[in-house]
């Protein structure tokens, strides 16, 4: 008898006590998407190169939206893509960086294209100021690239290039 008056007590104290909260949608706004964290315009004289066969867009990074890339300010290299108007179907071309020492990632990945970024990776890409070098350094958010990935961030690409070449 004392096991069921027990048992009862409980029951009552689940059904009219406090409850364990509102489940995830009363948090949701607790937290931040996920990826980085959309901050103000960029401000500044940096700019990058876009390049797609002869032609060649200067594509300045001043007044871009920007994002807080680990702790650094950025813009999306998907934005610079689209903002130098070369590429109406983006998904339909690799993408090559050389930056201003003449890095080139094209040569560093074995001159093989398929080795490049693709239209879905430079949607999960940065181009952020790195204190390190005192320059612009491209970074993932996401990468298939393994232990290869220190090959995708190019430093120095103040005034570097990203070159579109066709799939």
């Amino acid at each position: 008898m004392r096991y069921a008056n027990y048992c009862l007590v409980i029951l009552v104290v689940l059904a009219f006590g406090p409850g364990c909260g509102p489940g995830w949608e009363g948090y949701e706004d607790d937290y931040s998407a996920v990826g980085p964290v959309v901050t103000t315009p960029w401000e500044g004289d940096e700019s990058v190169y876009v390049v797609l066969d002869a032609a060649e867009v200067q594509v300045f990074l001043a007044g871009m939206q920007t994002y807080d890339y680990q702790g650094a300010l950025a813009v999306s290299l998907s934005d610079l893509v689209m903002n130098s108007g070369l590429a109406p179907s983006p998904e339909s071309y690799y993408y090559d960086f050389t930056a201003t020492d003449n890095y080139d990632l094209l040569i560093k990945r074995y001159n093989d294209p398929t080795l490049l970024p693709t239209w879905d990776e430079m949607k999960a890409g940065y181009l952020y100021w790195d204190s390190r070098y005192d320059d612009l350094t491209c970074g993932w958010t996401e990468h298939p690239w393994g232990s290869a990935l220190s090959a995708y961030q190019v430093k120095w690409m103040n005034g570097g290039t990203i070159t579109l070449i066709p799939m």
